[in-house]
């Protein structure tokens, strides 16, 4: 299971070295807010990038960037995407409140048929907070790849916290993934969807490292 990387400074240590565990919280603070892996080094999840945060993406070397909400992009923003080639998709999702779910069903599928597709990655997708929306289409996504749904709520509320929504969880339930499951055989995801972390990785390592470090102390959570 993924799970948020808060950008919260650790009082933690790594083994002891005050000095690492800096240097961690360095490069992650530089991250997005609710920054996760959903599929290790190929599928990421996150809020809304701020500008701040486009150091710390372009080492992630994306394909694509799937976009939630209508908040438009900076010029930094757009500078960023055509400076390292990356493709921009804006897919607004209207958000599960006001008394019952709004996401649509169909605009969901169409994000994960794009997720599904291997050569889009490595991929980010986010709405504002990283939360509702983006939790939605993850645990689509999930449901999709056959976890059960006691796990896939599981992981919402890790990502929601205590801003978790109820009509995000009725949505989830009630989402048919059926459909999809043809495309996740057709697209060959079985080879992929249980790919294990890489160990390479500068970002990632380092990620997961504060992660671990601040675990103890804050309670807050890891990543896969």
């Amino acid at each position: 299971m993924a799970f948020p990387l808060r950008s919260k400074p650790s009082n933690g240590t790594l083994h002891g070295n005050t000095e690492n565990t800096k240097q961690v919280e360095r490069v992650s603070s530089s991250l997005p807010e609710n920054f996760g892996e959903v599929i290790p080094g190929m599928i990421y999840r996150s809020s809304f990038p701020l500008t701040e945060n486009l150091g710390a993406l372009e080492k992630l070397n994306l394909k694509s960037i799937i976009t939630f909400v209508e908040e438009p992009y900076s010029n930094s923003h757009i500078e960023f995407l055509e400076r390292n080639k990356i493709s921009h998709l804006r897919i607004v999702l209207d958000a599960n409140k006001v008394g019952r779910a709004s996401i649509d069903d169909e605009a969901v599928k169409r994000i994960l048929m794009t997720i599904l597709s291997k050569e889009r990655h490595p991929i980010l997708i986010h709405c504002n907070k990283g939360k509702h929306r983006t939790g939605c289409v993850v645990a689509c996504f999930r449901k999709a790849i056959g976890w059960p749904l006691d796990r896939i709520i599981r992981e919402y509320r890790d990502y929601a916290g205590s801003k978790a929504r109820a009509l995000d969880e009725v949505f989830i339930s009630k989402f048919n993934a059926q459909s999809l499951r043809s495309t996740v055989a057709a697209t060959g995801a079985a080879a992929w969807i249980h790919r294990p972390v890489p160990s390479g990785d500068p970002v990632d390592v380092l990620a997961r490292r504060v992660a671990r470090a601040s675990m103890d102390e804050n309670n807050i959570h890891r990543l896969m």
